[in-house]
């Protein structure tokens, strides 16, 4: 059985960043695990893509993996603070700025990474005890749990047997999905939103020249940055409607959203937050979808090639609601009903690939680590159902102790806002923080009994 005093399960871009503050802030000699069953670290999904035209939806600006030194990526990749880098690019600086961490880190402070999954979690008298296939058990102080997003889920319809054939992808990211299609086959995406976008232009590199067709609730494609342009907006309304008020008010005072928007960015947990629960289900049920596409915008190049793709017809973005699949010998059939019409309609795909980006329950996570927390009573549903139930520093609340820590898509119920570099960094920074200032108190509380 391995010990350590510090274990981070999941090496994506939010355990990465949390190693980074760890190793940064380190005072005392410690131990830290990275868990992580991947070949590479700092990656996930979003960061492993080697297409050069899925950029970042964030300039280069605010992508900082160091909340105390802003430009820091931006002169890391020697561009301007209003870029749009690739994101495979990113994934190098965060995988640099790991080792940059490791190699600084004070005497005494070791680093490791268990290529290994994580699948149940107890309480032992040291704190913590990890199940690690292959490794066996990992007793640790603290862990952090950090998977960031949860795989995709099928939509709940009648599927005709299309889950389980080749011609349904349930992700454009795993491998394989966006092979062995003819270059002139139609192909249908479920959901029109980011991922959509990422594989609508996969297939162009590709020089696809079917239809490629995309069909979601509302039928909504994501917004286009603008020129960056500051907005003293300041947002204080309580309600779903006090705040829609408050955003069209100053879109008319001649504001552009865009500022505005992100003007407020800081703000967002905050409202969120005193949202009561009836108001929460209240914007998930009828603005989610608006605040997504108006939230989450592509960069200008990118949204400039979906443009072209959608003029010239090879792309097209229908709103409806999926009624049920089907297989045929030689294609996928789509059934769904159009947004505003009883008329079913069916459409025929040489492949059915599942957009809709990554599940928000808790329930759907399909993961053995966060069923046995549950279970186990270590940790608790967040707000709606999404994530896990929080305190200010990312502790979990539930039997843990403050022993186990999470942050970003695992804690959208609490915070909302909460997946993003921006906000990932953030909360690595605090969560680190409360983690060594722990384990400072500890030692301290040692030398007493010693000396005593």
């Amino acid at each position: 059985m391995a010990e350590a005093d510090v274990a981070i399960v999941g090496g994506g871009a939010g355990g990465t960043l949390v190693a980074i503050q760890l190793l940064r802030q380190a005072r005392a000699p410690s131990s830290i695990v990275l868990v992580e069953r991947g070949e590479r670290v700092a990656r996930g999904i979003a960061y492993s893509t080697a297409d050069p035209d899925h950029l970042l939806n964030v300039p280069a600006g605010k992508m900082s993996a160091l909340p105390d030194v802003p430009d820091h990526f931006a002169r890391w990749a020697c561009t301007s603070d209003a870029a749009f880098v690739a994101r495979g690019r990113y994934g190098e600086y965060l995988e640099q700025t790991l080792r940059e961490s490791i190699a600084r880190a004070p005497r005494g402070v070791s680093f490791q990474i268990f290529r290994s999954t994580a699948t149940s979690a107890c309480l032992v008298e040291r704190g913590v005890r990890l199940t690690l296939v292959p490794h066996g058990h990992l007793d640790v102080r603290a862990a952090v749990i950090a998977l960031g997003n949860f795989p995709t889920v099928d939509p709940a319809v009648e599927d005709g047997g299309l889950y389980a054939s080749d011609r349904y992808a349930r992700s454009p990211f795993l491998p394989g999905a966006l092979d062995g299609i003819d270059p002139d086959a139609d192909v249908v995406f479920l959901g029109s939103g980011l991922t959509m976008v990422d594989a609508a232009l996969a297939f162009r590199e590709r020089g696809h020249r079917g239809r490629l067709q995309a069909i979601s609730r509302h039928g909504l494609v994501p917004q286009v940055h603008g020129p960056a342009r500051p907005s003293r907006t300041r947002i204080g309304a309580i309600g779903v409607r006090g705040l829609l008020r408050a955003l069209r008010t100053e879109v008319a005072r001649g504001g552009d959203w865009r500022a505005i928007f992100d003007g407020f960015r800081s703000s967002t947990q905050r409202i969120w937050q005193r949202l009561p629960p009836a108001e929460r289900e209240r914007f998930l049920r009828h603005l989610r979808a608006y605040w997504d596409v108006h939230r989450h915008r592509m960069a200008p190049r990118v949204g400039e090639a979906i443009a072209a793709m959608r003029a010239s017809g090879q792309l097209s973005i229908r709103a409806g609601r999926i009624a049920s699949f089907a297989l045929e010998p030689d294609s996928a059939v789509v059934r769904f009903w159009p947004r505003g019409s009883r008329d079913l309609i069916e459409m025929s795909a040489a492949r059915v690939i599942n957009c809709t980006g990554p599940a928000a329950s808790i329930e759907e996570a399909c993961s053995s680590l966060v069923s046995s927390l549950l279970s186990a009573g270590l940790a608790r549903p967040g707000s709606l159902g999404m994530g896990f139930a929080t305190d200010r520093d990312g502790a979990l609340l539930g039997s843990s102790g403050g022993r186990l820590f999470t942050l970003g898509s695992l804690r959208r119920g609490d915070l909302w806002e909460s997946t993003a570099i921006p906000e990932l960094r953030e909360q690595a920074r605090a969560l680190a923080s409360r983690i060594v200032g722990s384990s400072l108190r500890e030692i301290d509380q040692l030398r007493v009994h010693a000396s005593s």
